[in-house]
């Protein structure tokens, strides 16, 4: 495909898929079955790009949808994870105070077990599978990655997709924590690019959000 025809398919995945995400926001506000509802975005994310990659038969490798390397992917993932978040979330605990409930509690830590798991899997791994897979990597393939960064080849994909990641929390809801995702989702590109894989970004993806969460004591 050409890059003009490579571009026209992101924009209408991303148009189409804002109206499918604003519909079910809509939907899901108004109704009492609002959190059934939510549980089919994680299907969205994985089945477009799965769908449009196996209809254009395009090898899922190429959109760093594998798990060769999964170590050293990790192990990159973990080490980011530990020099960006920890300092960022210790920081925002000594700024937010201590969670009103005893994390401790053991009805907490089931919680916050809970909470963990579904921000790996219903969160982190299937808007990665979309964001990082498909159109980061699309959108590479439009632009090039031209210029190094921190030992990663990159291109104007990096920054456009994390706009868009911006833009579908801000339809989600309008504050300043989902306008802030598009600096991590910067780092979530850089791994997806250094990498070459989508381990890397969902781990500090999920790490992201478990920290967040843990300190604001919201789960």
């Amino acid at each position: 495909m050409s890059r003009r025809n490579l571009a026209v398919e992101c924009l209408w995945v991303c148009v189409g898929l804002f109206a499918l995400v604003a519909v079910l926001q809509a939907v899901s506000t108004a109704s009492p079955f609002g959190r059934i509802i939510h549980a089919f975005l994680p299907l969205v994310w994985i089945g477009v790009p799965w769908v449009l990659l196996n209809r254009r038969d395009e090898s899922f490798h190429a959109f760093g949808l594998h798990l060769d390397e999964l170590a050293p992917s990790l192990r990159t993932g973990l080490f980011v994870s530990l020099i960006v978040l920890v300092p960022y979330f210790i920081f925002l605990h000594l700024w937010l105070g201590r969670p009103a409930e005893d994390p401790g509690s053991s009805l907490a830590v089931g919680r916050w077990l809970g909470m963990c798991l579904f921000q790996f899997v219903a969160i982190a791994f299937p808007e990665e599978f979309f964001f990082r897979g498909y159109l980061h990597s699309r959108l590479n393939q439009i632009f090039g990655t031209p210029r190094r960064l921190l030992g990663a080849s990159v291109g104007l994909g990096l920054p456009i997709t994390a706009g868009i990641f911006m833009l579908f929390h801000l339809l989600l809801s309008v504050n300043l924590w989902n306008v802030g995702v598009f600096f991590p989702a910067l780092v979530f590109g850089w791994l997806r690019d250094k990498t070459g894989s989508i381990a890397a970004p969902t781990l500090f993806h999920a790490l992201s959000n478990i920290g967040l969460f843990t300190v604001q004591g919201n789960y």
